[in-house]
Order: structure tokens, then C-alpha cells, then sequence
């Protein structure tokens, strides 16, 4: 997206603002927004680990795109979010110090201008970090009530053949998933097994995905994600990838 999106919220809306100001502490959210308070909620950004600008009437850009939010964090990146055909997505950028990120956001409270956004990444916004609902899949068929014996017995269903793959949504931490895929014909016992696990981190996104050759660990590993506060380790055989 380019600095042809700024400004392009027409009508009488764009003269009648209606914003929430927000932090990720929870502390602060407010209605009643004004430009003073949107710079001190940034320059405490320290404190508050994250602030949201959000429009209660969003921008409309095209037919089903539209931005509702800009949000910036502790770690000085900033993301303008959007909903696009019913999907939520975002524009990413770091190294943005509190001065820019100050001036986007008033910006887009004055005016309900963005920012040009060339070279900025591209993120899909996915429901569980917002839900944080845990969901089971195993072979397309859908699990909404479930324990963690469930999800263990359905990686046994894997290594015995029963089914060819699991994905299973946690919501611990931020939330993310675990894919889990037979790599042989499903025929018989496999020693083989492609993992990929994601958690939706802020504000970027962990990716790591292996292939996995011994179910021991494997179970271990799985039992950990489910029973543990702390989100565990990848295994050893995973590597990182960029989930974008």
C-alpha cells in the first residue's frame, strides 16, 4: 500500500471522529481521545508495552477494504490494520521511533489519513490471536470439545495410520498452532513425521517446521505444549521459517 491510501475517507465521517485509545496493559482506554493524549500514551511506551489507536468508523478504501486500527509497540514497530473481505490483515514496519509513530497516529486522528506504507511487510491477522479459542482438526474433520488426550490421541492416530495429519490451534501465550503430517502412505507405522509450529508472538510471528523421526519425542513435546504454562521449545530437527 502506497501514500495513495492517505486521505481518502470521505464525507462528513471524516469530520467527526470517533476513536478509542488504547494500551496493552489495560490502564488506559479512553473515548475521549485527543492529540496530547495520544503522543503521552506513545511516549510511555515503555510502560504501557503497546498502543492502539482504534477508528470506530473505519477508513474505507475500496469495496470491502477498510482500516480500523494503528497500533504500535514496545519494540518501536508500528502496524495499520485492516479488514479485507472479512480477513483481517496488517502493514508492519520496525525501527519507527516515537516522534513518526506519534505523527501517524495523530494523523490518522486528525484527518484519518495513513501513512505511506511502501516496503512495509504484509501480516495476515489470524482469529485465534484475538479469540484465543483452541481448536482440533485431524484429517478435515472438525473437533470444537475436546481434552488434551484428544489431541495426544490423535498424534497416535498418526503414528499408527489411522490418520494422515492433525492441526491443533492452543491459546497459551499469544496463541498458535501445531500441524503435524504422516510422510509415508499411511499404510503401515511411520518413522517419519513434518511438524510445523507457529505462536502469533507480537509483533512478529514464530515459525518452525521439520521433519521429525522418532514419536517419543514427539509426544513428549506435544504433552509439554498442552500441559505446561510455558510455551516449550521447538524440537531440535525444526528450523525457523518466516510465517509472512
Amino acid at each position: 500500500m502506497s501514500s495513495g491510501t492517505r486521505g481518502i475517507f470521505p464525507g462528513s465521517k471524516a469530520n467527526k471522529p470517533q476513536y478509542v485509545l488504547g494500551t496493552e496493559n489495560g490502564t488506559k482506554r479512553t473515548s475521549n481521545v485527543t492529540e496530547e493524549k495520544i503522543a503521552d500514551a506513545v511516549y510511555d511506551i515503555e510502560d504501557n508495552g503497546c498502543v492502539y489507536l482504534e477508528k470506530c468508523v473505519p477508513v474505507v478504501l475500496v469495496s470491502d477494504a477498510e482500516a480500523y486500527s494503528i497500533d504500535y509497540f514496545k519494540d518501536n514497530s508500528i502496524a495499520v490494520c485492516f479488514r479485507v473481505n472479512g480477513n483481517l490483515l496488517r502493514m508492519w514496519r520496525s525501527n519507527v521511533d516515537c516522534d513518526v509513530a506519534a505523527d501517524i497516529m495523530c494523523d490518522f486522528f486528525r484527518t484519518a489519513s495513513l501513512p505511506d506504507m511502501t516496503g512495509w511487510q504484509c501480516q495476515k491477522i489470524h482469529q485465534e490471536q484475538e479469540e484465543a479459542e483452541e481448536k482440533l482438526c485431524v484429517d478435515g474433520e472438525d473437533f470444537r470439545y475436546f481434552g488434551s488426550p484428544d489431541v495426544v490421541g490423535a498424534l497416535e492416530n498418526i503414528i499408527e495410520g489411522k490418520s494422515r495429519w492433525m492441526l491443533y490451534d492452543f491459546a497459551n501465550g499469544d496463541g498458535g498452532y501445531v500441524n503435524i503430517h504422516r510422510c509415508d502412505n499411511g499404510t503401515v507405522p511411520t518413522s517419519r513425521y513434518k511438524v510445523e509450529y507457529v505462536r502469533w508472538s507480537e509483533p512478529m510471528p514464530i515459525g518452525y517446521r521439520g521433519v521429525i523421526f522418532d514419536a517419543g519425542p514427539l509426544r513428549s513435546w506435544l504433552w509439554s505444549l498442552i500441559d505446561n504454562d510455558r510455551l516449550p521449545d521447538p524440537m531440535d530437527e525444526c528450523e525457523q521459517f518466516d510465517v509472512n
